[in-house]
């Protein structure tokens, strides 16, 4: 006849299958992180799209980016109801962006879709091959999905670059509660473009 586990025994066995637990949804919440950030190499391109939004992050990586490989034109979107494109300008006047390389779509996106459209056709215009677009690290897989879908055709090679030293990072995200709201709105937003919504 067998002698009964020790209650010491079952508690190592709970705590270790608790651990394993942790370390299986850590995993799993790394990957789905990991999944929705995607950047290219940073090497040149002859056009750089500041996609609106984000606040100051995606402008100063912008810069950096200007200041490192340079660009023929920094490529400014226009979101519904925000004139933050303006102060967007004059911010990278002022940071060593010359007025003459900065343009500015013309009509007004309310959705990242809207926003690949109207980058297009204003890149069309000025004879840009290559774009490099920069937007925040949560943002890029679902960002290169529409602009990969919208330029195909145009002969512009598209690439994207994550802001760097973001506070979205994979291995953290899951740490706040602005992570999860963060991941979770991208999600579905990512799933709508897949069965073919376009509004966000």
């Amino acid at each position: 006849m067998s002698k009964p586990r020790s209650h010491a025994g079952t508690c190592l066995g709970i705590l270790l299958g608790i651990a394993l637990a942790l370390t299986l949804a850590y995993v799993l919440l790394w990957g789905v992180g990991a999944i929705l950030i995607t950047s290219d190499p940073l090497r040149p391109a002859e056009a750089l799209v500041l996609l609106s939004g984000g606040g100051k992050d995606r402008l100063e990586e912008v810069v950096r980016i200007y200041r490192q490989i340079g660009a023929d034109v920094v490529l400014l979107t226009k979101a519904e109801g925000s004139r933050a494109e303006n102060w967007n300008a004059d911010e990278l006047v002022s940071k060593g962006i010359p007025g003459e390389a900065i343009h500015i779509t013309r009509r007004r996106a309310s959705s990242t879709y809207e926003e690949a459209r109207y980058t297009r056709e204003t890149l069309e215009q000025l004879g840009m091959k290559s774009v490099l677009v920069i937007t925040d690290p949560y943002h890029t897989f679902r960002t290169r999905l529409i602009f990969w879908s919208v330029y195909r055709g145009s002969g512009i090679e598209v690439r994207v670059r994550a802001v760097q030293g973001h506070w979205y990072r994979s291995t953290t995200w899951m740490l706040s509660r602005r992570g999860w709201e963060t991941t979770l709105s991208e999600l579905m937003k990512l799933v709508g473009f897949i069965v073919g919504v376009r509004g966000d």
